[in-house]
């Protein structure tokens, strides 16, 4: 059996995304949606303690109320005042426990969220095609998604935390003051119109600025790393560039502040219009209160009670308004992200194993990178005809930036190629990701800061677990556990561990690339930081441990490449010269030339 991955231009890679602009409400019940699959009980549970919580707010005004009215003796038989007092500590106590308990729960729910988002953002990152990263707007997206996976939560729950805490406690409030004064109650209902009206123009702006901001945060975080990043911060203190990336972190710092300073001025004078309305909706609100006592319309434990909440309540309007929703608000561009960053209907790419004994053939591919800027396709690979039988060993030679691992890519199942077909066998099968029976060791290694086992074992996680295959596959790449104190040994000094030498790295990279079962090993210059005495002996091994698999290898040192059962020469994305080393260097051509260019510095 074999399959055929076609060539696709894939969806909505390199392309805007359509976001669907939907409004305050309908993005917070989106994200309730997602919330609620997530942890249905407990999001039941925290509206239950935003309504207790509400309810323990009303009681505390009811207190005061039946205190002081208590007091005064115009309700005809008092309970002892020491009833009263208890009664009225036990409102407070219970509105202050309730307090804690709604807070402390909703922070732990948020981190059970965040973990959930995380996983759902890293699962949709995961199904985008292995392109999708060399385009600039693809990564501003997902930089912007994991800032929005972040508040989820927060955002999320706002709607909930409206309804069932502040529209119970507001509404409520509202009542028990109409029932004292039918304009109390108007009063404070025509005071949230304009706040509320106000903090949507402010989501809009908003919006607009985070917008601006991804692309700008992203090249600032950038900066930083090359300064003191540790891939960076060697030949940035080499070559005495730091300053150089200094200038260009304080320019993109600069523009960013600037995008933040020109929003937080807006703001504040959203907040400064607020505010200067809000205090005189309370002084209009106190005036008409003592009004109403003075002329024996309300009672003076009602006054003492609606007296002492104005403050509660003005704060709750203040913090409903101007940090509830306004935080909701503000980042309610980035959850939009995140929404409809993982909306992408992409399919579950397939995951499929290799057939057996499978003949490798690439029929008129050719490959183009995104030019973001330009729209145009720069061809890197064109016209590619290849057929590789089972079991060959196939070294792929040229000059760099002439396709060579971008054609590896291709063959990988990394990158579908833009024009032409790539199959393995002779049955065709739909498009789908080749994850089983390939393995590579590519130019850019990771070095993983977890042990030498974990570092080699990685690659094939749900294989072979036995410490004697791992040994001795050490063994003939030349990897010595005693260089870290054992298999167990912690690599890198990132946590504590002890770092190797880049030779010794790229021995437990080829090491890891070895290790997985697999039907196609591909190495991409997989020697570039051994010398030649141990590249000549890895070679040898390498020769011994693909005799059972089909084999490419990518490698600039041409006498390297005579181990190999065919020689690809790739020139300017086609493939100028196939052939043996005999072959090849019996002709006048490329090969010969670069052969006897190189073998000029071992004379």
């Amino acid at each position: 059996m074999g399959f055929i991955r076609r060539c696709s231009t894939a969806r909505g890679v390199g392309m805007r995304h359509k976001k669907r602009h939907r409004n305050f409400v309908a993005n917070n019940l989106v994200g309730l949606r997602l919330l609620y699959r997530m942890f249905p009980g407990g999001i039941l549970f925290y509206s239950v303690l935003q309504m207790l919580h509400g309810v323990s707010w009303v009681l505390q005004v009811m207190s005061v109320q039946y205190f002081f009215d208590g007091i005064s003796g115009k309700e005809g038989a008092i309970p002892p005042l020491a009833i009263k007092i208890l009664l009225l500590g036990a409102a407070y106590a219970f509105a202050q426990t309730m307090n804690g308990v709604a807070n402390c729960y909703g922070q732990i729910l948020n981190r059970k969220v965040t973990k959930e988002t995380k996983k759902i953002l890293f699962h949709t990152i995961d199904r985008k095609e292995a392109i999708a990263f060399e385009y600039a707007e693809e990564l501003d997206q997902m930089n912007k998604a994991v800032r929005g996976s972040e508040g989820v939560f927060w955002v999320s729950t706002t709607i909930l935390d409206i309804l069932f805490f502040y529209v119970f406690y507001f509404a409520v409030m509202s009542w028990y003051l109409f029932s004292l004064a039918p304009l109390l109650g108007i009063s404070t209902i025509i005071i949230f119109i304009p706040n509320v009206i106000a903090r949507l123009l402010h989501m809009i702006s908003f919006e607009h600025l985070e917008n601006e901001a991804a692309p700008v945060r992203r090249k600032t975080d950038y900066y930083a790393d090359c300064i003191v990043g540790k891939e960076y911060y060697k030949e940035t203190r080499l070559w005495g560039c730091g300053k150089y990336f200094l200038d260009r972190y304080n320019r993109m710092l600069k523009k960013l502040n600037g995008l933040h300073f020109r929003m937080q001025i807006r703001k504040e004078k959203i907040n400064f219009c607020i505010n200067v309305l809000t205090v005189s909706a309370y002084g209009i609100i106190i005036g008409m209160l003592v009004y109403y006592v003075l002329t024996d319309a309300i009672s003076v434990g009602a006054f003492a009670a609606v007296f002492a909440a104005l403050r509660e309540f003005y704060g709750f309007m203040d913090e409903v308004i101007s940090e509830r929703l306004a935080i909701s608000i503000e980042n309610m561009a980035t959850v939009r992200n995140f929404f409809a960053f993982i909306e992408d209907n992409r399919e579950e790419r397939e995951q499929i194993n290799l057939p057996e004994r499978f003949e490798i053939r690439l029929d008129h591919v050719s490959f183009a990178y995104p030019q973001p800027e330009t729209g145009e396709r720069k061809y890197v690979l064109s016209d590619i005809n290849l057929r590789i039988p089972w079991g060959q060993t196939v070294a792929l030679v040229g000059e760099n930036g002439s396709g060579k691992s971008t054609l590896c890519h291709i063959i990988a199942g990394l990158y579908s190629p833009t024009e032409g077909t790539v199959s393995y066998g002779e049955e065709q099968r739909g498009a789908g990701r080749i994850v089983k029976g390939i393995s590579a060791v590519f130019q850019k290694f990771c070095r993983y800061s977890m042990s030498l086992g974990e570092n080699i074992r990685i690659s094939d996680l749900d294989g072979d677990k036995s410490e004697d295959r791992l040994r001795q596959i050490c063994k003939d790449v030349g990897v010595a556990p005693e260089w870290v104190g054992g298999i167990d040994g912690m690599l890198g000094r990132e946590f504590g561990g002890t770092e190797v030498s880049g030779g010794q790295w790229q021995r437990i990279a080829i090491a890891r690339g070895i290790y997985r079962n697999n039907s196609l090993l591909i190495l991409d210059e997989p020697t570039a930081a051994i010398d030649a005495l141990e590249e000549k002996y890895l070679y040898e091994e390498f020769g011994k441990l693909s005799r059972n698999c089909t084999s490419i290898i990518v490698t600039h040192r041409l006498a390297s490449a005579q181990i190999a059962d065919r020689i690809l020469v790739i020139k300017d994305g086609r493939i100028l010269q196939d052939g043996s080393h005999d072959e090849l260097i019996a002709v006048q051509g490329e090969y010969r030339a670069m052969y006897e260019l190189q073998s000029q510095w071992y004379q």
